[in-house]
């Protein structure tokens, strides 16, 4: 199965963009928060050399598997492309 982890900040717009462009697409996935995680979030933004939220990442959990998308434009590129 495909999913998507949207890494994200509560009010951002584009982090709201990229949850219901999801949703207008069927697709799984984990919106996660991180409104009070300053810590964790600077760990993820280094982790994929990414500065800005959403940090989207495509996971598959039948051979375990992740791919850095990037924001919510690089998401919108990525799934018209398939």
């Amino acid at each position: 199965m495909r999913y998507f982890e949207i890494y994200a900040w509560t009010e951002c717009p584009f982090c709201i963009h990229a949850k219901e462009l999801l949703i207008e697409k069927g697709e799984q996935f984990m919106f996660c928060c991180l409104d009070q995680s300053d810590e964790l979030l600077n760990h993820i933004k280094v982790k994929y050399d990414w500065r800005t939220v959403p940090l989207i990442v495509e996971r598959h959990t039948d051979h375990n598997a992740e791919k850095f998308v990037g924001g919510f434009t690089d998401l919108q590129k990525y799934l018209e492309a398939e």
